[in-house]
This record gives structure tokens, sequence and C-alpha cells, in this order.
């Protein structure tokens, strides 16, 4: 971690600590009053490097969403709607995917989060932009506790942390996504233990209100604290079988994080701030406006270290070429002599080359050829789409099998010609819901063959349910079952000119 700025910003004041190699260089604390937002400016005039802007407030919604799974200017336009419709009077808003579905049309799961108060954050802002500080985006608390929770093997976790410039923060992971999170200003007069065993039963109701803790469920609890307060915590902490509860020491985490500074009290400021350094997240809730600035400074760092890429690549460039120039000469004959060698020998390949020349006749002849096949040819779709719809109109009748041949010998239509290749389909079905109405089922045959003689194909009776020839008999019909109704036909048809 090089040089950084880190900034903590709560309802009432900013906090605001300069980072040079890991270590705290300068930290300052400003007030929301006009004096120590000018205060903040003057700081800012003399520190010049990206900065991370830290807020925890409690002005900060979350609504879990699902919506369908889009993707491209379909799936922003979709956000925006529900930004309009959440969040419509603040910039600092985001959505995050939290899962997509398996089941069903497989939709998007979402968090959408908002800071909802932007007066608490705008006037900052606008001296950051106003001092030209290149800004890295705007983060929240809960958004930086998710890698304080990966270790943890409970679906269900309550993170508790402590902040002292903002309160007692309760962020809830579901499979270690996050869900939802509640900040409660802590008085000076509250010890902290007591306050964590006063909000946490009320985040237990809570959680349960909201339907997001399964009945029956173990909540598994995760303390951030300094080793003084566990042993009081574990003391006050009442025995419940629907909560365990598991202490991470904040002197273990810093050490972790490499964090210049040994916490004194509960106070776990200084590990968010430097999560934040270390591994920042890729949603903010800070606009393309809000990182202007830093946009700039990234372009500019890029264009210097390419810079000195170039300049290091000529050098060494220019310094091989010196170093080969005294062996170069010595080579040059070798490579003269390998070029002519070389020329003489791709002339006697192009010689021994066999002689590909083509009349125009032949190929004019292959041209008409290719002309003609691409003029006759037709794909199974073409020929058998008018035979589907025809299927579709007429509902009695059940498709057994359909064979489809190309060039099969056949007499001609009247508006093909005669050279065109003929598309013959045998069909074989059979006609259901006509009980013993023999007559009626061949009416409905003969409408379903004048249906396809109308879309231009010629159709041929091969086999029909009831044979109506003089040598026909209906003997057994009153026996038959249904498979009696099955027919089979012959249907051709030329490809058109």
């Amino acid at each position: 971690m090089k040089r950084v700025l880190l900034l903590f910003l709560s309802a009432d004041r900013l906090h605001a600590q300069f980072m040079a190699g890991g270590k705290i260089a300068v930290q300052r604390g400003f007030s929301g009053s006009p004096e120590g937002r000018d205060d903040f400016a003057a700081f800012l005039r003399e520190v010049k490097c990206p900065a991370y802007l830290l807020v925890d407030l409690i002005e900060e919604d979350f609504r879990q969403e699902t919506v369908p799974h889009l993707g491209g200017s379909s799936r922003a336009a979709l956000l925006q709607r529900k930004f309009d419709q959440f969040y419509r009077g603040t910039p600092f808003h985001q959505a995050t995917l939290l899962q997509r579905q398996r089941t069903g049309r497989h939709d998007d799961d979402m968090l959408f989060s908002a800071l909802t108060n932007p007066s608490l954050i705008t006037p900052w802002l606008d001296i950051m932009l106003a001092q030209q500080t290149p800004l890295a985006g705007v983060y929240s608390v809960p958004q930086i506790s998710a890698p304080l929770v990966e270790d943890h093997p409970s679906k269900h976790l309550l993170l508790i942390s402590w902040e002292k410039f903002s309160g007692l923060r309760q962020t809830y992971f579901s499979e270690h996504r996050l869900q939802i999170s509640r900040l409660t200003p802590v008085h000076d007069g509250l010890a902290f233990h007591d306050a964590v065993v006063n909000e946490l039963t009320r985040t237990y109701q809570y959680l349960k209100s909201l339907s997001l803790l399964p009945p029956g469920q173990i909540l598994d609890v995760r303390i951030l604290c300094h080793r003084n307060d566990r042993e009081a915590l574990q003391a006050t902490l009442p025995d419940d079988a629907d909560m365990r509860y598991d202490f991470v020491d904040l002197a273990d985490i810093a050490g972790q994080l490499g964090v210049d500074h040994r916490p004194t009290d509960s106070d776990a400021s200084q590990i968010f701030l430097h999560q934040l350094a270390i591994r920042p997240p890729k949603p903010h809730y800070a606009n393309a406006r809000h990182t202007h600035h830093y946009a700039l400074w990234q372009l500019r760092h890029a264009l210097n270290r390419a810079s000195g890429a170039l300049l290091l690549g000529c050098l060494l460039w220019g310094a091989t070429d010196i170093w080969q120039s005294g062996s170069d000469a010595g080579e040059t004959e070798i490579i003269r002599e390998n070029a002519r060698r070389t020329l003489d020998e791709a002339r006697q390949i192009t010689r021994n080359f066999p002689n590909t020349y083509a009349p125009a006749s032949d190929m004019k002849a292959g041209v008409s050829a290719m002309h003609k096949l691409n003029q006759y040819s037709a794909s199974p779709g073409e020929i058998l789409r008018p035979i589907s719809a025809a299927l579709d109109r007429h509902p009695q009748i059940e498709l057994d099998d359909l064979a489809w041949q190309a060039n099969a010998a056949g007499p001609a239509a009247g508006n093909t010609p005669a050279g065109a290749p003929v598309q013959a389909i045998a069909l074989k079905g059979r006609l259901v819901g006509f009980a013993k109405d023999y007559r009626a089922a061949l009416d409905y045959l003969e409408r379903f063959q004048r249906d396809l003689v109308a879309q231009g194909y010629q159709v041929d009776a091969l086999a029909r349910p009831i044979d109506t020839s003089p040598g026909g008999s209906l003997a057994d019909r009153r026996e038959a079952g249904p498979d009696a109704l099955d027919f089979s036909l012959k249907i051709l048809r030329r490809t058109p000119a």
C-alpha cells in the first residue's frame, strides 16, 4: 500500500488519515461545521494522492428484489427503473447480484442499496471535486465486511462491530452474501458490552419478522472486540439456544492486515479502513462525476509507466544493436549467399508448377451449373413448413411417420420446369376422434388433401382408412381397433423456377 488517503465519514464528523508505505503518517478529524469543511479543504491542498471514502451512516437502505435475467442496455434500463422506484432522491445507489436462481426462469436475486440522505455526503464530495482529489469511490462499512466472515462456516451469520465515530454496526449475511445491515448510535454512558446485549435481541427479532432467518435456524453471531471486552461479553450475553457466539480479537485481525495500529478498545474503524485500502470492492456508491479525477490520475500514471517502459526498451534495443553490430559484418555475406540459394530454389519450384489454365468456356459452364443448382436447391424447411401448417389446421390427424427425399422421380407440376428436381414426401398418419363415423373420416382426409394441393403439392393416397373400391370389404370394421383409420399419402413437389 503506497500513498493513499483514507476517509471515514459518520453523521457529524469526517476522519482523515494519510497512509504512506502502509504506515499512518497523518490523522485529522473535521466537524461538519463550515469551519471544519474549510479545514478539510486546506488539508486536501497539502495531500495529493488517491482517496477512498468509507461511510457509516444510519441512512443506508437495503432491498432484496428478484428481477428477470437480462443483459446490455435492457439490464441497465431495468436497474434504472428500480432506482427511480426505490431511491429517486439520491444519486448514491447501487445494485449487487446475490445469485441467479436455478429453477423457473433463472431470474436474478438482486440487493439494491442506497445512501438515502445525500446531504450528509455531497458537501464533502464537492470539496474534493474542487480540490481535484482523485476519489476512487464511496464505500460503506457493510460493503467491505464480507471478507471478515469468509472463514465462518455458518450460512446465517450476524457480524457485530463498533466504530467510535458512528456506533454499533450489525450486518447479516446469508450464505456469506450481504442481506441487511443496521447501525445504532452508542451513547457515551453506555458500555460496549451492554450495547451489544441490548441490540442483539432486537436484531434477532427483526430478522425473524422479515423472514430472513428460517424457523428453527440457529443464528451465529461473530463479534469483533478487544480482548478486554471479551470476558465482559461472555458474562453478559444470555445463554440462548437460538444463538451461538464467536469472538474475534481485533489485534489478531490487525496483525493479519498489517495495520500500523494496536487497538486499545473495541473500535474497529482502523480494521475497516485498512480492509478498504487493501481490498476495495468493485461496486461503490460514487458516480463518474465523483471519480473523474481518479480516472485522470490512473490515465496519467498509466502513461508514465508506458513511457518508462518504452524508454527502457529503447535503451535495451540500442545496447543490443551496438553489441551485435560487430558480429553482423561477418554474417552479412553468409546471409546474402543463403538468399541467392533460396531465390534459385524458388524459381526452380515455380518452373515445375503444373499448367492450371482453364478456358473461358469451361469457366462459363461451371458458373451456369452452379447457378442452376442454387436456383433449384430447396431446404427441408421450405418443403415441409406448409405441410406442418396444414397439419396444424387439421388437429384430428396424428402424424406417425414422415420421410423426405429430394430428386425423386415424379410428374412435373404445371408451374415448374421439366428439369427441376422433385421433392417427395411420404406421410403416414391416422385419423382420431371419429369413432365409427367412417364417412366423416374420409371427408376429413379429403379436405386435408385439398389443403395440400392448394399449397402447390401433388397428393396421391397410397392407403386410405376405408377401402371404398368395388372390391373392398367392411366386414371386419366393427371389431377393428383405433389403428383401422391409418392412412398413407405420397406428396410431390417440384422446386419452382
